[in-house]
């Protein structure tokens, strides 16, 4: 979206003029309705109009009765039934109107695209279908469905946009006195997306947090640019993804698919454009009451000092932030002999039990935070205490010193000091800081470790464009390939699974598929054993499941009576699989095995992983993924994070340490393949990888390729560089 293109959306978000159509005069509950009213009660200080054909009042309002008298308005909220609402946007497009708002439900596929078209084709901004509407808080501008939800939140620098109008409801609800610039629920997202939201408010200068709630992501090249641009201005983006979606029937047919979850590639692709994925809504509630009142730079890395007021709290604080994956600061030699002074019959370990020593008192307590404050390995100071609605008067006056002493330290320390509630269930209104207040109360100790974990992280590059590699083919090549497989749907058969391959460079080893054993046994006299053999079968994807693999046929005989076995048990496991042949294939000597998959997600991309293969991939479960296409710089990160990569590097002294080079340029040519071809192949593993230990030279035993379903669709132009990790 160019800044051109905000112009209009700006007109949306803050219109002069709302039209309403779709309201009732003798249904006060339609939607339609509770939007007039919504406007007028919220403070809307626009003009207000309805458009009903037959005309009257409603809500008080004078209805126009013919089209032509909206032109002029900004925006058209529009609460039909779902199939007038299309053409009432063609007739207000025609006089005028700019942008249109459709909350109306229960739209086809089909009718959910010809709106897209209709927005592409006219140039009318729309949002929606499906969808709550969206609240200006600052401009007092209530364009939500339903009456007197929301309406009276606080003014302030946090943005919510969500696909989920109770999500939005939800989350803005759960968060600890900050306040809000937009709520935005953009339900189906026919034409306007996430996307263009996140590049409006990176220019809006009343918002400085931007919380995302996702169901899908339709533009995923569009949001990364949101993104960037919001981190260019100093805004922060957290987002909580809900629901999953099937990457499509075919790609459960290879490893890649059974093992890899819309979780997986939705966490490789937030990651890559630096945007930190919470697990639900009270996580993303505390990250928002964070960012909204710390500086996130100062953050840092998120080392994190937890000061507690039991040696319960500290043991129990240990274990989450190891659940949660958060950074705990290491005190230094320094800090640590400072705190025992303070504290002498204490070991000073972060979480810090500030009150285990028998010299603890309100004067050594905050001597204690001072101390752990001033340590260079500390990025955030996190204070626990016992926050919940059900404390009775006393026990918050017990706790009102140490609150003070956390209030007095953020005042004065270099480092942000935040406090968590020990319970993530309520927080009591007394400790519930007022909207300009510094220091954040955080709704439950986990939640407020993974709210400095996303702060850290923030702070992420971005994708780059990557420079297209001379090992991969052209891109008219690549449109070849394409086109050969644009009729194809499900496992490609094995001629055509080894062009694509080829093209890019990755050689399965010699193998041969035969019909008669005895040609079989002819091209093993040829070639030499030993030899494996496989059954060839379009419709078996996993062949040792079915006792269709036999390992180290030494000769003649070991071959005819392999050959029998498979053909026996396939039969007997697969009475209705279509069987084409034995593949005879080369015996490589025994190896490390790994595993090298990818996975194409409709939304989002493709995410490409490495792990330890063989027969045990899944069970074993040691699959690294990213977004491809791949440096050789990101692959050698991505297998450096799997345990295959203890193995290569001479676990126990299994073997030598093995040179990963081969490895890692099978996965870069991999990972262009995969991305080149994602509108096309649906997912492809490369199992078992055999590596030689002493060479590392890698060897392809087996290889599935399995192809999109085909849609009827076209396919989008390839592009001359890819968005990838940094």
């Amino acid at each position: 979206m160019s800044l051109a293109d905000l112009i209009p959306l700006i007109t949306l978000v803050s219109p002069r003029r709302v039209v309403v159509v779709g309201a009732s005069s003798t249904r006060t509950d339609a939607t339609g309705n509770q939007v007039l009213r919504n406007l007028r009660n919220g403070g809307f200080t626009g003009r207000i109009d309805v458009l009903s054909r037959t005309g009257g009042t409603i809500e008080g309002i004078e209805a126009l009765s013919d089209v032509s008298e909206a032109a002029g308005a900004d925006l058209a909220v529009v609460t039909l039934r779902a199939g007038a609402v299309l053409p009432a946007l063609h007739d207000l497009a025609a006089v005028g109107v700019t942008a249109g708002l459709v909350m109306s439900v229960g739209f086809t596929p089909d009718e959910i695209r010809a709106i897209k078209d209709f927005s592409r084709d006219s140039g009318m901004h729309i949002h929606g279908p499906n969808c709550m509407g969206l609240i200006n808080v600052h401009d007092r501008t209530m364009l939500w469905a339903d009456e007197g939800i929301l309406a009276d939140l606080p003014a302030g620098n946090v943005a919510i946009v969500s696909q989920s109008g109770s999500g939005a409801i939800f989350v803005a609800r759960s968060t600890s006195g900050v306040g809000f610039s937009h709520i935005v629920s953009t339900g189906n997202e026919a034409a306007l997306t996430t996307a263009d939201y996140v590049r409006y408010l990176a220019e809006d200068s009343r918002t400085g947090v931007i919380a995302l709630i996702l169901e899908s992501v339709y533009d995923s090249d569009g949001l990364a640019r949101a993104v960037e641009a919001a981190r260019e201005a100093g805004k922060p983006v957290v987002a909580l993804k809900v629901g999953s979606s099937d990457s499509g029937r075919a790609a459960t047919l290879a490893h890649t698919g059974a093992m890899l979850s819309n979780r997986t590639v939705i966490d490789a692709y937030m990651e890559q454009i630096g945007v930190p994925l919470l697990a639900d809504y009270d996580e993303l509630a505390a990250a928002i009451d964070l960012l909204a009142r710390v500086d996130w730079q100062a953050i840092g890395a998120g080392r994190t000092a937890i000061v507690t007021l039991s040696g319960g709290q500290a043991a129990l604080a240990a274990d989450l932030a190891e659940q949660v994956g958060a950074t705990l600061a290491r005190f230094s030699p320094e800090t640590q002999r400072r705190l025992e002074e303070v504290l002498p019959d204490m070991h000073a370990i972060n979480p810090l039990d500030a009150w285990g020593s028998a010299d603890a008192d309100d004067e050594t307590f905050r001597r204690t935070l001072q101390i752990v404050s001033e340590d260079d390995g500390v990025d955030v100071v996190l204070g626990v205490i016992d926050a919940q609605s059900s404390l009775s008067a006393i026990e918050l006056e017990y706790e009102d010193d140490i609150v003070d002493a956390f209030t007095l330290l953020n005042a004065e320390a270099d480092v942000p000091v935040l406090l968590a509630s020990s319970s993530s269930m309520t927080v009591h209104p007394v400790r519930v800081p007022a909207t300009d207040a510094s220091i954040p109360v955080l709704r439950g100790l986990r939640n407020a470790l993974t709210a400095v974990r996303a702060a850290a992280r923030v702070s992420g590059q971005g994708p780059r464009l990557l420079d297209r590699p001379s090992s991969v083919p052209s891109i008219a090549i690549v449109e070849e390939i394409r086109d050969s497989l644009a009729r194809t749907s499900g496992v490609l058969d094995r001629d055509s699974m080894r062009r694509v391959l080829g093209a890019y460079g990755i050689s399965p080893v010699s193998s041969h598929s035969f019909g008669d054993v005895d040609e079989a046994v002819r091209w093993c006299e040829r070639n030499g054993y030993p030899v494996v053999a496989k059954i060839d079968s379009p419709d078996i994807t996993h062949r040792s499941d079915v006792g269709g693999v036999a390992l180290g046929l030494q000769d003649e005989g070991q071959l005819r009576d392999a050959w029998a076995a498979i053909l026996e048990s396939v039969h007997r496991h697969r009475p209705d699989a279509d069987i084409r042949g034995i593949e005879v294939q080369r015996q490589i000597p025994a190896g490390i095995e790994a595993f090298l998959g990818f996975v194409s997600d409709p939304d989002i991309g493709v995410a490409v992983g490495i792990g330890i293969g063989g027969v045990l991939v899944e069970l074993l479960d040691d699959v690294e993924y990213a977004i491809a296409p791949l440096s050789p710089e990101s692959a050698h990160r991505l297998l450096d994070g799997t345990r295959l990569s203890q193995l290569l590097d001479g676990f126990r002294n299994l073997h030598p340490v093995v040179d990963v080079g081969s490895v890692v340029n099978l996965l870069v040519k991999l990972s262009w393949m995969a991305d080149d071809l994602k509108d096309t192949l649906a997912a492809g593993d490369l199992n078992p990888l055999i590596i030689e230990p002493a060479t590392g030279a890698a060897f392809v035993v087996d290889a599935l390729l399995v192809a999109q379903e085909r849609s009827g669709d076209g396919v989008p132009a390839l592009r001359q560089g890819a968005a990838a990790d940094s």
